[in-house]
């Protein structure tokens, strides 16, 4: 099978969820973006479960998977079909209105310039080719999802949600072309879910394109949009539980809405524990919603329901760390360098407002000065060390400046400002006060768990992204004040704000790193192996030679030495056609080969370390300070 042709299979699953939202989709035809976001739960956790039980069999090959998929698209293809041989005809379509029309084009603009940014790049997050999507190429080379020997831990502490979503690309396709459309997909996903909570809480078709505009134009929303990292996965996922426990206010829940809550929840779980401290208040909300109603049985239902859930979809990853690690969260010192060891109240606000103020930087210095120096304030005033390692990071320090759109640090100025506005505006309006509480649960939930980092503009996106509906909700109102003037004046501000956030978002796309689509850089002035080493640059080079040594050389089994988190999988998807194993293990249980069991190794990293693990009496040939390449004697 030609290239081309593989990864045309990677429509496979694109027309399996198209068929299952017309499948799914109720009859009430405001309804058909529930019909979306039931068909995403219900493929994306289908394919979870499909990866983790082809596992159990040893499965994880190409063959399998494109049947299951073949088998997925004809079945739900035939479900839609006989949906649709009773639905009645498309309704008639509604004139959009001015400001909506706007918005369409301003958002519709940007989403298709990311589309083509996604499809233009090649993988080049830091993240993903150290841990992300290395972890994948160890499991088509194993082929199974167990655990394996490797000095990147974070291949297998992390839950492998994301990851386990783009094996089955992958394998369809056989490489990584389509990668980057996962999260452009889980943008679309989430903006969705956001415009839909928008209307649930009472804002009309402008509010709820609002708060899908919010969402979308947020700068690190339009980069990870391009991007093999899992955050907009995630969120995706949240953004589905708080529309479907936004459905509990209306009448008990139905056995399908129990079901596709309880499927979001094993999502979020199975993907990223950041999203967690967003899910937890939205679980809590549709409890209490369905409990005013005396809904006792539906409680129950959904407590049985979610956790059977997470078992199911989370538990095999979890149960694997645990074999591992002795603990399902990975050994105690990772766990303490990435959560927060204090939960006194002094903590938790200021590691609070170091997050929120983290989002609000601008290329204003005197402003990001300006809002610094208030949270240092703050902290020194209840006596909390703005630095406390309790809830700081190791490697970061507050403040931090990195205001430019950059995939990993991005801030969303005016896009936070909106749902804190948006927020404070829900707890003024009784209709939306429950929800709002909602909002500041999550934030809460946030600021004890996650510690202040500089890459942590990314991990709160779930709480962001919650919040969205209520900045459309309160934009809305704006538009509807009764006074022309104060109108027309609210308006005018509201138009130059929303364009400011817009044009931060088109400048992420445009110019971001580490892809952007013009200027010095750009991924139609780079081949493919420059753009996958966009945040390494000078290791390009370096990572050939040492590629094209290992084949001159004609070794078949070669071993790893990595240090830290270098990256690991420029090498794998190089040489697809040599067997790759690592001569240093962090995983127990799972040792290292031996170095006498290679024809050759590839060490990345320090070359002391290397000679360390190299024999002697091998041909040692150092690339640069990080790359080297070692054969045994002739």
């Amino acid at each position: 099978m030609t290239l081309n042709a593989r990864v045309l299979l990677a429509l496979l699953p694109a027309l399996t969820l198209a068929f299952a939202a017309v499948a799914l989709r109720p009859r009430a035809e405001a309804d058909r973006r529930l019909a979306v976001i039931r068909a995403a739960i219900a493929v994306a956790a289908g394919a979870v479960l499909c990866a983790e039980l082809f596992s159990l069999l040893h499965w994880i090959s190409p063959v399998p998977f494109l049947l299951a998929w073949l088998a997925a698209t004809l079945g739900t293809g035939w479900l839609a079909w006989r949906s649709v041989e009773h639905r009645p005809g498309r309704p008639r379509l509604r004139n959009p209105g001015p400001v909506v029309l706007s918005i369409q084009v301003v958002v519709g603009l940007l989403v298709a310039s990311e589309l083509v940014l996604a499809v233009a790049s090649s993988p080049n997050n830091f993240d993903s080719n150290s841990y992300h999507l290395a972890k994948i190429e160890h499991w088509v080379a194993d082929g199974s999802l167990g655990n394996f020997a490797t000095t990147q831990a974070q291949q297998i502490i992390l839950v492998p949600g994301a990851e386990l979503l783009l094996l089955h690309l992958r394998l369809l396709t056989g490489g990584d072309a389509p990668f980057n459309l996962l999260q452009w997909a889980a943008g679309l996903l989430g903006a969705l879910a956001v415009a839909r909570c928008a209307g649930q809480l009472g804002a009309g078709r402008a509010g709820q394109w609002l708060a899908a505009a919010v969402f979308l134009t947020a700068p690190a929303v339009a980069l990870e949009s391009t991007s093999t990292q899992n955050d907009l996965v995630v969120t995706a996922w949240v953004a589905c539980a708080a529309t479907l426990a936004l459905e509990a206010r209306r009448a008990p829940a139905t056995w399908s809405q129990i079901l596709a809550l309880a499927g979001t929840a094993g999502l979020v779980t199975v993907t990223k524990s950041t999203g967690l401290m967003a899910l937890l208040p939205v679980l809590v909300y549709w409890g209490v919603a369905q409990l005013r109603q005396k809904s006792f049985k539906p409680v129950l239902y959904a407590l049985c329901s979610v956790g059977l859930a997470v078992a199911a979809l989370a538990g095999p990853s979890l149960l694997r760390v645990q074999e591992a690690f002795g603990s399902p969260f990975g050994p105690p010192g990772y766990r303490e360098a990435l959560s927060t060891t204090r939960h006194d109240p002094p903590a938790i606000l200021v590691n609070g407002l170091r997050l929120g103020a983290s989002t609000l930087l601008s290329p204003v210095e005197a402003v990001n000065e300006a809002i610094g120096a208030s949270v240092v304030r703050v902290a020194g005033a209840v006596g909390v060390d703005p630095n406390d390692p309790g809830i700081t990071q190791w490697r970061s320090v507050f403040p931090g400046d990195r205001w430019k759109p950059d995939e990993d640090r991005s801030p969303y100025p005016v896009q936070s400002a909106l749902v804190l506005l948006g927020t404070v505006v829900g707890l003024c309006v009784r209709r939306t006060r429950g929800y709002a509480l909602v909002v500041l649960g999550a934030l809460l939930t946030t600021a004890a768990i996650v510690k202040w980092q500089y890459w942590g503009n990314r991990l709160i996106l779930p709480g962001f992204a919650v919040a969205a509906p209520l900045a459309g909700f309160a934009l809305e109102r704006a538009l509807r004040v009764e006074r022309a003037a104060v109108r027309w004046a609210l308006s005018a501000l509201m138009a130059v704000v929303l364009l400011a956030g817009a044009a931060h978002g088109y400048v992420a796309v445009y110019y971001g790193q580490p892809r952007r689509l013009v200027g010095q850089g750009s991924v139609f002035t780079l081949d493919d192996w420059q753009e996958r080493f966009a945040r390494m640059p000078d290791q390009a080079a370096s990572y050939r030679t040492a590629i094209d040594q290992v084949r001159a050389s004609g070794a078949r089994r070669v071993g790893l030495v990595l240090d830290g988190d270098l990256w690991e999988y420029p090498l794998q998807i190089e040489l697809r056609d040599r067997q790759l194993v690592e001569l240093e293990s962090q995983v127990p249980g799972h040792p290292p080969a031996s170095v006498t069991s290679v024809d050759a190794v590839v060490c990345i990293g320090d070359p002391d370390h290397c000679r360390r693990i190299v024999p002697a009496n091998w041909r040692y040939n150092r690339i640069d300070p990080l790359v080297t390449t070692a054969f045994p004697p002739a």
